[in-house]
């Protein structure tokens, strides 16, 4: 079967906004984000070593839902015993098999022939003689290490295929040494394979071989059939906490966002109580040589895709990011920001290889949002939300490599909106 065969991409948004891995009968079906190319991965045969970097990336963003307060990863289509795919227990299980290769056993062996290092523990105790105030040792021991094959190892091995035959697309194609464990012998024997691990795991003491067992037990307590019989997933159908933890972490500032947030009070009779469900801005970008600051929304909406007015952020979102500005202004000896040094804007994710807004740039304007209800005569930049682009793929590569985005390309298109 051909790569192309296999492995099939497909985009998210066009069917259940699903993000990630789906497995339905030898094939995987790997849904992309909004904005991200899927003709990118374009292969007969198999990936290049860019396109395989690039897709492990993108895979890794959907932790950053399941690590989120605020949502669980999306484990299943299905609610009932639909368990998710380990992905990261594969990941780490094929990184450690090209690092340190199969798990072995090492067991010390003891000689009073002369070879190895000695053993001083043993060698104390036996026979010596003393001679000019120092003692000779006859008969020393020597220990030596032996390799030894063990249950543990067999275990190994099988997580190895297993994790090579979900995700070894990935990684091209590898040799793997012959397994004698099948699918029918793990599932026969689960109960005892686990528990075999899980004594193992209570005595060990090395950091590796903990992370090795617990990774092993995850991959064998999967229920899949081979043929992937039962359609078993891995990702969210909730990738807007990925977008805006991507958001925040490349453009805003490291400040603590909590300092922001809009309060209200009740007054029941003559009794102040303050409400304890405040809006909360998605990221703040701070200039401090200038003294503005910039209110950033993560929308991940469809619109830099579709082209769609009807796929732009409401009325609700744009009355939320006024109000962060009318917080901030109104409280200048808390915040200290001038009038017009405050601005807003909505950041949506966009291809920028594909029509409609097809571009050179990773960050593109596309114009602002303003109310109809505000009063005309007062103006304040805060009240226009500036409506950016920026290319998915771009961002995760900046959040991954550790990098800023174009900050001052971001904050010359914000200031387009100023009034």
């Amino acid at each position: 079967m051909r790569f192309s065969d296999k492995v099939i991409f497909k985009n998210g948004y066009e069917e259940d906004n699903f993000v990630g891995l789906k497995y339905r009968k030898d094939k995987i079906n790997i849904f992309l984000p909004i904005g991200y190319d899927k003709d990118y991965f374009d292969a007969e045969d198999e990936l290049t070593r860019e396109q395989k970097v690039d897709l492990l990336l993108l895979l890794k963003t959907i932790t950053l839902v399941k690590n989120s307060n605020n949502e669980k990863t999306d484990f299943g289509d299905d609610i009932g015993n639909n368990d998710e795919v380990p992905y990261n227990s594969l990941i780490w299980i094929i990184n450690d098999y090209f690092n340190n290769g199969l798990y072995q056993e090492i067991e010390k062996k003891y000689s009073q022939k002369s070879h190895g290092k000695i053993n001083w523990k043993k060698t104390l105790n036996s026979e010596h003689y003393f001679e000019n105030d120092s003692v000779t040792y006859i008969n020393p021991y020597y220990e030596s290490n032996i390799q030894k094959n063990t249950l543990i190892t067999e275990l190994n091995n099988y997580c190895v295929h297993k994790s090579f035959k979900y995700i070894g697309f990935l990684f091209g194609k590898v040799y793997l040494p012959e397994c004698n464990l099948r699918e029918e012998m793990i599932r026969d024997n689960i109960k005892y394979y686990i528990d075999i691990i899980n004594k193992e795991l209570a005595k060990t003491f090395n950091d590796r071989k903990k992370m090795l067992l617990s990774n092993m037990k995850r991959i064998l307590e999967m229920t899949f059939e081979d043929s992937f019989e039962n359609q078993q997933t891995y990702g969210t159908r909730r990738y807007e906490y990925v977008w805006e933890k991507m958001v925040n972490e490349t453009l805003g500032s490291r400040v603590d966002i909590s300092k922001f947030f809009p309060n209200a009070f009740w007054n029941i009779k003559g009794k102040v109580e303050e409400d304890k469900s405040k809006l909360r801005p998605d990221s703040i970008l701070i200039d401090n040589n200038l003294k503005k600051i910039y209110i950033l929304d993560a929308k991940y909406y469809k619109y830099g895709i579709t082209g769609n007015i009807s796929d732009l952020p409401h009325t609700d979102s744009i009355q939320k990011q006024i109000t962060y500005g009318d917080h901030i202004l109104n409280n200048p000896q808390i915040y200290g920001f001038e009038k017009n040094n405050i601005y807003n804007s909505f950041i949506i994710p966009f291809n920028k290889n594909k029509e409609p807004f097809k571009c050179d740039d990773n960050i593109k304007y596309m114009g602002f949002a303003n109310s109809a209800w505000r009063d005309k005569k007062e103006k304040c930049n805060h009240e226009r939300i500036s409506l950016l682009l920026i290319d998915t793929k771009y961002i995760i590569d900046c959040f991954y490599k550790k990098e800023r985005a174009n900050i001052r390309q971001l904050i010359e298109l914000i200031e387009k909106s100023s009034l």
